[in-house]
């Protein structure tokens, strides 16, 4: 939630529902929040995850998400992500879905937008994936996927650029893609790795052939690095970059906020990106209910632009900011995550599960 959030968590342990038992945990928590945007606001988060005996660490155990949220301007957002893992892991299923009734802002397109030229809109969406991974020789694993985004934005401000109709993707839209990836991964963790890391390479095709409404291809870069300085010391980095072909509508632009922790989801947008980020990880306490309690602290850089050649230093975009975190799920190193992050004349607070990389 970004400018007036009041009200964010209450009496974590209070609110907390977990048992675990016989490598099987189930977590249900749920909160309370405000905003400009949406009024007083309620949600629920649950997880059920099962690790099935003999399956790697750096392999996420079969698993069932459900995140929802529900505002006072009868506004929601439904997220549920499956996950199953199949001949010990050796093939993984995955198929998110969401559907969300909410507000959004479209400042323009390009890494020096102005605040002033936010542009409130409505729409209903739709988002639908399913990826099936196929871990190959040790530490390679080949991923195929399909996403399909349908779009339907009914409320605009008048006279802005939205308006004006010459922003690709302004009314409805269906997205309709196909892609591949390929990465090396050997982390010694899925959700809180503390060695190893995580190189992954991705590319996705959206095409009319599919029935998309748009042509255009999407390649991203994710390195991810992981050290232990000592015990329950780590420093954490993430090099993301994302390439963008050809006519693209503007909600699958690359975005800064959507990875920054310092800005909306949707702020800065463009046809690439670069982003750099790191984070020093932090459970100080061994033993009791404290080694539960953990904290973070990083610092993000990044930049959009519409051709390669004018990514550089000087037009680069940063944050900063702090983290509690609390082991929902110590067997699994399973976090609820909270972060305050300060960018540039913006901040935000957010709660949800599992770490930012």
């Amino acid at each position: 939630m970004r400018k007036s959030l009041l009200i964010f968590l209450i009496l974590i342990n209070c609110l907390l529902v977990a048992e675990n038992k016989a490598n099987k945990a189930f977590v249900f928590y749920p909160y309370l929040m405000y905003s400009n945007e949406t009024n007083l606001t309620f949600g629920g988060y649950f997880l059920y995850t099962s690790r099935p005996q003999g399956l790697n660490m750096n392999i996420p155990p079969n698993s069932v998400i459900l995140n929802s949220i529900y505002s006072l301007n009868t506004q929601c957002r439904i997220y549920l992500q499956p996950e199953l893992q199949v001949k010990n892991g050796k093939y993984s299923f995955f198929f998110p879905i969401t559907y969300q009734n909410w507000p959004g802002s479209f400042y323009g397109i390009g890494n020096n937008t102005k605040e002033k030229a936010e542009e409130d809109y409505k729409s209903e969406e739709v988002n639908i994936s399913l990826l099936i991974k196929r871990r190959l020789v040790k530490n390679i694993e080949f991923d195929l996927f399909y996403e399909m985004d349908y779009y339907d934005i009914w409320e605009i401000e008048d006279d802005g650029l939205l308006d004006a109709g010459n922003i690709l993707g302004s009314g409805n839209c269906f997205i309709s893609g196909t892609g591949f990836s390929i990465i090396y991964n050997n982390r010694n963790n899925s959700f809180y790795p503390s060695n190893g890391s995580y190189l992954k390479f991705e590319n996705t095709f959206f095409n009319d052939f599919l029935g998309s409404d748009y042509n255009f291809s999407q390649s991203n870069i994710d390195l991810r690095k992981f050290i232990t300085i000592s015990e329950g010391h780590i420093l954490a980095f993430q090099t993301l970059f994302t390439y963008t072909k050809d006519e693209v509508p503007f909600k699958k632009l690359a975005d800064l906020g959507s990875k920054m922790r310092g800005y909306y989801s949707g702020r800065f947008i463009d046809n690439h990106r670069l982003i750099i980020r790191s984070e020093y990880r932090l459970f100080p306490w061994k033993t009791g209910f404290p080694k539960r309690i953990g904290f973070a602290a990083f610092i993000e850089t990044g930049q959009v632009a519409h051709e390669l050649e004018k990514i550089n230093f000087s037009e680069l975009k940063c944050c900063s900011g702090v983290g509690l975190r609390f082991m929902l799920i110590p067997e699994e190193k399973f976090n609820l995550r909270i972060d305050f992050a300060i960018g540039n004349n913006s901040s935000d607070l957010i709660l949800t599960s599992q770490e930012a990389f």
